[in-house]
């Protein structure tokens, strides 16, 4: 889910898998692409917020291996708007096309929700740990956690320029090659409610448009 910390799941992963054989990795949707290119590497790693069917179907018979974020839609769309830019309208749609599907693939993944990665990271990471190499040993998992607290990771975006190395240019925002975080990552390292960034009137179109889909406190189901 789109700015639900995602990329903190995706670092995990990726210092867990460096540690244990060769990478190749890839902002891309379709798994069949990214193994073709794959050439020699032991793991091949892919971050998407949306897949095509054919992944979603290899998802499903078990030959991927999934981690996904979640958060309430009114807070991950709060974010997307304030990160990236976007209006409420096509934050909305972004999110409907992720939600559809995260209903095929969320009863084969391992689902981590934002809260536990922002107050808990290291029993997120520990969890994701023991989903992709449970040989992980928990200091090894710690060790990962710090590297991506938010204190961090709001420092290292704040100063990450646009012209420095590894860093590949979006129409709407840049972000590093390697790790995957965006400029301006981090927002504040105090979570804030939706309602304090985009006012209770969007917060209410959101919940509307999901409430099919959230329970009465708002997380999906």
């Amino acid at each position: 889910m789109p700015r639900s910390g995602s990329t903190f799941s995706f670092n995990v992963v990726r210092e867990l898998l460096a540690r244990r054989g060769t990478i190749y990795q890839e902002p891309i949707s379709s798994a069949v692409s990214a193994v073709e290119r794959s050439g020699s590497a032991s793991h091949v790693l892919f971050k998407a917020h949306n897949t095509d069917d054919v992944t979603l179907r290899l998802i499903e018979l078990g030959a991927v291996k999934v981690v996904c974020t979640v958060r309430r839609p009114e807070d991950a769309i709060a974010s997307w708007m304030e990160a990236f830019g976007f209006q409420l309208d096509e934050s909305i749609g972004a999110m409907q096309e992720w939600r559809r599907m995260f209903a095929r693939l969320r009863d084969h993944a391992l689902v981590v929700r934002y809260e536990q990665i922002d107050r808990q990271p290291w029993r997120a990471a520990l969890r994701i740990a023991r989903h992709v190499c449970p040989d992980a040993s928990v200091m090894e998992v710690l060790r990962v956690a710090r590297m991506y607290s938010k204190e961090k990771v709001k420092s290292a975006t704040d100063e990450l320029a646009k012209d420095g190395d590894n860093i590949v240019e979006l129409s709407f925002s840049y972000y590093d090659r390697v790790t995957f975080l965006h400029r301006r990552h981090v927002a504040t390292l105090v979570s804030r409610s939706a309602a304090d960034r985009i006012g209770n009137e969007a917060v209410s179109s959101i919940r509307q448009t999901f409430q099919t889909y959230i329970d009465e406190d708002g997380n999906l189901v």
